[in-house]
């Protein structure tokens, strides 16, 4: 178990970002990719704000759209913690238990900041 809890630490990096899927995009896009980065932050920014709405009105029909577009727009980037925690997110809507989730949503806008770090540094190479 502690070699498992240490691989984990290892692979935090690998976690928040996906490097080959984000190579991918960057290869596909070429001078457009900037421009999808900006989109992908801002547009996922603004889920998030959405997400804590639909969470104080316990919308969970709203919160697991939002949480599914926040899982494919993350998906598509490889942005791996996000997506794994936007699909978790999507589960708890499912079972409407979205009033419950606060803790769980704060714990996606920590994930986009540090998927924003990574990037940036990543886009500096």
């Amino acid at each position: 178990m502690d070699e498992n809890a240490h691989n984990n630490t290892a692979d935090q990096t690998v976690e928040i970002l996906n490097d080959e899927q984000f190579e991918d995009m960057r290869d596909l896009l070429e001078e457009d990719f900037a421009d999808l980065i900006q989109v992908y932050l801002t547009d996922s920014q603004q889920r998030i704000q959405s997400l804590r709405i639909a969470q104080q009105q316990n919308d969970n029909a709203n919160g697991f759209e939002i949480a599914h577009a926040l899982k494919g727009a993350s998906a598509n980037l490889g942005t791996t913690q996000l997506m794994r925690l936007s699909s978790q997110l999507q589960e708890r809507c499912r079972e409407q238990r979205i009033g419950e989730q606060a803790a769980l949503i704060e714990d996606i806008a920590a994930a986009l900041q540090c998927a924003e770090q990574t990037i940036k540094q990543r886009m500096e190479q």
